[in-house]
């Protein structure tokens, strides 16, 4: 089991999707927190080469999120997703 990695509020993380040649016909990422309601949802980007980006900015809030990507190709569903903890910056 891999550990989950943790975040610092106010970071912005990137979201990936990799695809093996093939376009997308939708490709959008979303954030859900830990009531598993939906803080951020966009379409993603294309940097070439069949790789798909998204930033999001870890809100002021300590939890637990999801972060989700969603991409259809030939008509089929395919979906990636990373867990995360927002954690506050250690302070002196």
């Amino acid at each position: 089991m891999s550990q989950m990695q943790k975040k610092l509020i106010g970071d912005t993380i990137k979201i990936t999707w990799v695809n093996s040649g093939v376009t997308p016909s939708a490709i959008y990422s979303a954030v859900y927190n830990g009531s598993e309601t939906l803080v951020n949802s966009v379409a993603m980007t294309s940097s070439g080469n069949g790789h798909y980006f998204s930033l999001y900015t870890i809100v002021n809030t300590p939890g637990f999120f999801v972060a989700e990507t969603y991409a259809t190709v030939s008509s089929k569903p395919y979906k990636n997703r990373i867990r995360f903890k927002a954690v506050k910056g250690e302070s002196d």
